[in-house]
Order: structure tokens, then C-alpha cells, then sequence
């Protein structure tokens, strides 16, 4: 093990799952309550996590130190962390997490060049079934992949959310421990689903103040401003592929293949798909990807970009 280890990334998933790991590699059993300790960088003193690495281990080999959520510490804790960073401390592992960092700072810099670093990245679309299936086995489940797909529409990309779900599921088939499609429609709220499909229904019909009701609907929900733009586009690219399998005379289980959706929502898809024209499908994507980039660049002004956004898709001309 190395003595320093710098963890970051947008997947709290994969990060949360790190710290086990780390606990299983460097502790056993007997020495976790003298050789481990964990900080949240929010309230925790950086003495006190100065004093814990340079503590000698106490009948082990090493201790381990975490330090969560470093992208909150300010630049006067950051620099009393540097001796740590530059001359890391040979008898414990040092395991430093963050969400979002800012590769400009010099302390960062120092990280990436100095400790071990891992880059926990958001799961592209296509690997979210095989993440399901693998977190579902994590948990002693198995799950076919119609309820796999399922699940995937009905909470989408978030792999928290989607451990969440399944241990609920879990609970719910109690000793059967496979997953089907029925147990997914039953269990998982569809609440967040229904007013994505209200949200883009009123934008194809150019309806802005259902719009903008819906918008609120789905702030309401927990959704931060980044994960809407994203789950609408999601359902934007679908309504777009649903209409082009349309054009060429696909339906039924052949277009729900072609589309990659849920047999159950195909009925769904096809009438919403039918208020919009290709261009304007393709017009609202440009508009959500110059959303997505503003709000990542200056999320202070996020209601006004979401507000923008709806103007702007309900103003596109729904030429054919």
C-alpha cells in the first residue's frame, strides 16, 4: 500500500465503495477501532487530521486515515495539509476524497503528482445495465434484464439512487431473490419518471408555463439543476431514436429494441414522440447542451439557465 491516495470524481457510488475497500486492504478486524479514522472536511479540524496520520499505528502495520469531501476545505487548511502532501507519513495511509476539484490550485497539482490518484467517473449510458447487475449481485440478487432496463428508465443514471432501489427491492422479494420486471413496476416510484414525461410533453407543445410547473415539480423531487438538464436530454435522444425507428417502420417489441426502452413506456414514447418534428428534437438538444455547460460554468445562476432553457425549446420552430 502506498502511503497517500487521492480519490475524485462525480460517481459518490464508487467513491463511498473506495473506503471499504481500503478498510478491507490495510485493517483487520481487531485493529479498527485504534488504527482507523475518518474527517469530513466540512467540520473537521485539520490539526486533529494532522495529528491522526502522524499517530503512530497501535499493534498493526498501519493505520488509516480518510479525509471526505476535501473539495471544501479552504486554502489556509489546504496549506496545513502540504507537509502531509509533500513528505506522506510511511506508517499510514492517507486517503484523501473529493467530488470535484479544481486542477489550477497547487495543493491539487501536488496531489496528482505526488500520491496515488484515481479518477471516479460518471458511468457512460450504455455501462448503466451492466452497473445495475453487478450492484444487484453485490447484494445477493439477481435481476433479468427486463427489470434491469426497467429500473434503468425509471431512476436512471445515479448509482446511489439505483443501490437504493434495489435494496428496497431486495426487502420486497424477501426470499426469492431474483428481481423481475413486475417487482420493479410495483416497487419503484414512477413519480420522477411521469413529470420528466409532463416536462417534455408541455415543451413539445410549446407550452411554457406547464413547463416551467413541471420544472419546479422536478426541483421539488431533489433533482439538482445539472441532473435534469441531463435526465431531459436523456428522454429527448429517446424521443428522437423512438421517431426515427417510426420513419422507418418499426414497432411494436421491434422499435422498443431499436430504442432501448422498456416495452411498458413504448406507447408513451411513440404519442409524445408524434407532438414533436426531428428538427425540433434536435434543436432542443443543442439547447440543453449549452445548459449543461452554463450551469457547470456558473452554477450561482442556475434558475436563470433552466428558465432560458424552457424559453428557448418552447420558442424552437417546430419545422419539419
Amino acid at each position: 500500500m502506498a502511503p497517500l491516495y487521492f480519490l475524485f470524481g462525480e460517481e459518490p457510488y464508487l467513491l463511498n465503495q473506495s473506503v471499504e475497500r481500503f478498510k478491507y486492504a490495510v485493517l483487520n478486524e481487531g485493529a479498527i477501532d485504534f488504527n482507523y479514522s475518518l474527517f469530513y472536511a466540512s467540520d473537521a479540524d485539520v490539526v486533529a487530521v494532522r495529528d491522526a496520520v502522524e499517530t503512530l499505528p497501535m499493534m498493526a502495520p498501519r493505520r488509516l486515515v480518510i479525509l471526505k469531501e476535501a473539495q471544501e476545505l479552504n486554502d489556509k487548511e489546504w496549506t496545513q495539509l502540504e507537509p502531509l502532501i509533500d513528505n506522506a507519513v510511511d506508517s499510514t495511509v492517507f486517503v484523501i476524497l473529493a467530488t470535484r476539484v479544481d486542477k489550477r490550485k497547487k495543493q491539487i497539482r501536488a496531489l496528482l503528482d505526488k500520491a496515488e490518484c484515481v479518477e471516479f467517473k460518471k458511468p457512460y449510458e450504455n455501462q448503466i445495465p451492466s452497473w445495475i447487475n453487478y450492484i444487484a449481485q453485490s447484494l445477493g440478487l439477481t435481476i433479468s434484464n427486463e427489470a434491469i432496463h426497467l429500473l434503468h428508465k425509471l431512476v436512471g443514471h445515479h448509482l446511489t439512487e439505483i443501490e437504493g432501489e434495489l435494496k428496497k427491492l431486495g426487502e420486497f422479494i424477501e426470499g426469492a431473490r431474483r428481481i423481475e420486471v413486475s417487482d420493479v413496476a410495483q416497487v419503484v416510484s414512477r413519480s420522477k419518471e411521469e413529470n420528466v414525461f409532463d416536462f417534455t410533453k408541455a415543451i413539445g407543445e410549446n407550452d411554457r408555463v406547464k413547463a416551467l410547473e413541471h420544472l419546479v415539480h422536478l426541483l421539488d423531487q431533489g433533482q439538482n439543476e445539472i441532473g435534469i438538464v441531463s435526465l431531459v436530454a436523456r428522454h429527448v435522444r429517446i424521443l428522437l431514436t423512438v421517431k426515427k425507428g417510426m420513419d422507418e417502420g418499426l414497432h411494436g417489441a421491434k422499435l422498443a429494441h431499436y430504442a432501448q426502452v422498456p416495452p411498458y413506456f413504448l406507447d408513451t414514447y411513440t404519442d409524445q414522440s408524434r407532438r414533436w418534428t426531428a428538427k425540433k428534437l434536435e434543436q432542443t438538444l443543442v439547447v440543453l447542451s449549452e445548459t449543461d455547460k452554463a450551469l457547470k460554468s456558473s452554477p450561482l445562476s442556475s434558475h436563470i439557465w433552466l428558465e432560458n432553457m424552457v424559453l428557448k425549446t418552447c420558442g424552437s420552430q417546430a419545422a419539419v
